[in-house]
Protein backbone atom coordinates (compact mmCIF):
# COMPACT_ATOMS: atom_id res chain seq x y z
CA UNK A 1 0.00 0.00 0.00
CA UNK A 2 2.95 2.62 0.59
CA UNK A 3 4.30 1.99 -2.90
CA UNK A 4 0.70 2.75 -4.23
CA UNK A 5 0.56 5.80 -2.22
CA UNK A 6 3.90 6.98 -3.24
CA UNK A 7 3.12 6.19 -6.76
CA UNK A 8 -0.43 8.32 -6.68
CA UNK A 9 1.61 11.33 -5.43
CA UNK A 10 4.22 11.04 -7.83
CA UNK A 11 1.23 11.04 -10.83
CA UNK A 12 -0.02 14.39 -9.01
CA UNK A 13 2.87 16.08 -10.76
CA UNK A 14 1.28 17.65 -13.49
CA UNK A 15 -2.02 18.30 -11.45
CA UNK A 16 -2.87 21.74 -11.57
CA UNK A 17 -2.79 21.66 -7.28
CA UNK A 18 0.13 19.19 -6.79
CA UNK A 19 0.51 21.11 -2.79
CA UNK A 20 -2.84 19.71 -2.59
CA UNK A 21 -3.09 16.18 -3.68
CA UNK A 22 0.91 15.06 -3.02
CA UNK A 23 0.51 15.24 1.15
CA UNK A 24 -3.21 13.76 0.62
CA UNK A 25 -1.76 10.54 -0.67
CA UNK A 26 2.17 10.87 1.23
CA UNK A 27 0.10 10.99 4.49
CA UNK A 28 -1.65 7.32 3.68
CA UNK A 29 2.01 5.82 1.89
CA UNK A 30 3.48 6.68 5.59
CA UNK A 31 1.14 5.44 7.42
CA UNK A 32 0.68 2.68 5.75
CA UNK A 33 4.86 1.97 5.91
CA UNK A 34 4.70 2.60 9.61
CA UNK A 35 1.91 -0.33 9.93
CA UNK A 36 4.02 -2.75 7.91
CA UNK A 37 7.52 -1.89 9.88
CA UNK A 38 5.29 -2.96 12.57
CA UNK A 39 5.43 0.49 14.20
CA UNK A 40 2.45 1.83 16.73
CA UNK A 41 0.21 4.42 14.76
CA UNK A 42 -1.64 6.46 16.74
CA UNK A 43 -5.53 4.74 16.66
CA UNK A 44 -6.98 8.19 16.91
CA UNK A 45 -4.63 9.49 14.29
CA UNK A 46 -5.83 7.14 11.54
CA UNK A 47 -9.56 7.16 12.69
CA UNK A 48 -9.42 11.29 12.18
CA UNK A 49 -7.65 11.19 9.24
CA UNK A 50 -10.04 8.42 7.37
CA UNK A 51 -12.93 10.71 8.83
CA UNK A 52 -11.42 13.54 6.86
CA UNK A 53 -10.58 12.08 3.67
CA UNK A 54 -14.51 10.38 4.02
CA UNK A 55 -15.22 13.72 4.33
CA UNK A 56 -13.26 15.35 1.43
CA UNK A 57 -14.61 12.59 -0.85
CA UNK A 58 -17.87 13.72 -0.26
CA UNK A 59 -17.15 16.97 -1.30
CA UNK A 60 -15.64 16.10 -4.02
CA UNK A 61 -18.05 13.73 -5.24
CA UNK A 62 -19.12 14.90 -8.93
CA UNK A 63 -22.45 16.56 -9.16
CA UNK A 64 -23.21 13.58 -12.00
CA UNK A 65 -21.08 10.89 -11.86
CA UNK A 66 -19.58 10.57 -15.66
CA UNK A 67 -16.93 7.55 -14.59
CA UNK A 68 -12.87 7.44 -14.45
CA UNK A 69 -13.07 7.80 -18.01
CA UNK A 70 -9.58 5.69 -17.89
CA UNK A 71 -9.72 4.49 -21.11
CA UNK A 72 -10.55 8.19 -23.29
CA UNK A 73 -9.34 10.75 -20.66
CA UNK A 74 -10.95 13.97 -19.14
CA UNK A 75 -14.02 14.94 -20.96
CA UNK A 76 -15.12 16.54 -18.22
CA UNK A 77 -14.59 18.13 -15.05
CA UNK A 78 -17.38 15.40 -13.07
CA UNK A 79 -14.47 13.26 -14.55
CA UNK A 80 -11.59 14.43 -12.77
CA UNK A 81 -14.09 14.81 -9.24
CA UNK A 82 -14.70 11.62 -9.74
CA UNK A 83 -10.84 10.22 -9.74
CA UNK A 84 -10.13 12.66 -6.62
CA UNK A 85 -13.04 11.22 -4.92
CA UNK A 86 -12.06 7.96 -5.35
CA UNK A 87 -8.84 8.38 -4.50
CA UNK A 88 -10.23 9.70 -1.04
CA UNK A 89 -11.85 6.74 -0.62
CA UNK A 90 -9.25 4.89 -1.21
CA UNK A 91 -7.13 6.67 1.33
CA UNK A 92 -10.23 6.54 3.97
CA UNK A 93 -10.65 2.86 3.51
CA UNK A 94 -7.24 2.28 4.07
CA UNK A 95 -6.65 4.20 7.39
CA UNK A 96 -9.98 2.60 8.60
CA UNK A 97 -8.52 -1.03 7.90
CA UNK A 98 -5.07 0.15 9.59
CA UNK A 99 -6.83 1.84 13.11
CA UNK A 100 -9.05 -1.62 13.08
CA UNK A 101 -5.14 -3.07 12.58
CA UNK A 102 -3.95 -1.10 15.67
CA UNK A 103 -6.56 -1.69 17.93
CA UNK A 104 -6.77 -5.19 17.59
CA UNK A 105 -3.06 -5.51 17.94
CA UNK A 106 -3.92 -3.10 21.47
CA UNK A 107 -6.72 -5.54 22.30
CA UNK A 108 -4.31 -8.58 21.92
CA UNK A 109 -1.42 -6.75 24.03
CA UNK A 110 -3.74 -5.73 26.93
CA UNK A 111 -4.92 -9.49 26.98
CA UNK A 112 -1.61 -10.91 27.35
Amino acid sequence: MAVMFVGFAVVQYNDPDPYIWVPIYLFPAVASGLVFAGRRVSPLVLLLAAFAFSMGALFWWPAHWAGVALKNGMKTVDVEEGREALGLIICAVSLLLYWWHQTQRMTKVKAA
